[in-house]
């Protein structure tokens, strides 16, 4: 992510209900914009199977929670305009719950995504301001997440985290230029990182149950 008109997260989206529909069902087309949409509403599309999900044409920086039943496969890849596969989102084997977020690089368009599993499976869409709050210095959770710092970090901060998996533990921090890698370990983790200046977003990947304190 690095232009700083990709991560912009003062706004907060509209609290209505959200929508749903399902998965072969006609959407409605949206235009993009170089911008993330504040008063974007969560979408969810469901189906059992594999499938492709057609979405509104957008540029937006999204979030996406996606759960899937099955025993088998749950891959999930992003489209373009062209239906050229973008890199997957979900990677996993068996039951499935998380949230990743989506189209973060810039000049990416997203306008669909394949989906492949043998369970059914759901995928809510949601705008990047709905990410679960980090208010406090302390949080906890469970697997994938998208963590949005109220406020972001600032000067020299630190992160001492924890996590009790057996596969891999990945965590990237976000500002409004730029990602880095804070951790890529594979099973049990304790340890303190640096949390880069002006950090607005943190993404886990985990199998195992992780908690973070900042200071």
């Amino acid at each position: 992510m690095n232009g700083r008109e990709r991560l912009t997260v003062a706004e907060q989206p509209s609290s209505s209900s959200a929508g749903q529909a399902e998965a072969g069902a006609p959407v409605e087309e949206e235009q993009p914009s170089p911008s993330p949409s504040p008063t974007m509403q969560p979408r969810t599309y469901r189906g059992v199977g594999d499938k492709v999900v057609k979405v509104g044409e957008t540029e937006h920086v999204l979030l996406a929670t996606l759960t899937h039943q099955g025993s088998a496969n749950f891959i999930v890849h992003p489209l373009d305009p062209g239906g050229a596969e973008q890199v997957s989102i979900v990677n996993e084997i068996g039951a499935y719950q998380g949230t990743v977020i989506v189209n973060e690089d810039n000049g990416k368009v997203l306008r669909g995504f394949t989906i492949k599993a043998d369970g059914a499976w759901t995928l809510t869409l949601k705008p990047i301001t709905m990410a679960r709050q980090w208010t406090g210095s302390r949080i906890s959770g469970r697997g994938d997440d998208v963590l949005l710092l109220s406020p972001a970090s600032s000067g020299l901060s630190t992160v001492k985290a924890d996590h009790s998996g057996s596969s891999n533990f990945i965590v990237h921090s976000y500002t409004e230029e730029m990602q880095n890698g804070l951790i890529n370990e594979i099973g049990s983790y304790r340890g303190e990182v640096l949390l880069p200046d002006g950090t607005l977003l943190v993404t886990i990947h985990a199998d195992g149950r992780w908690a973070f304190t900042r200071s």
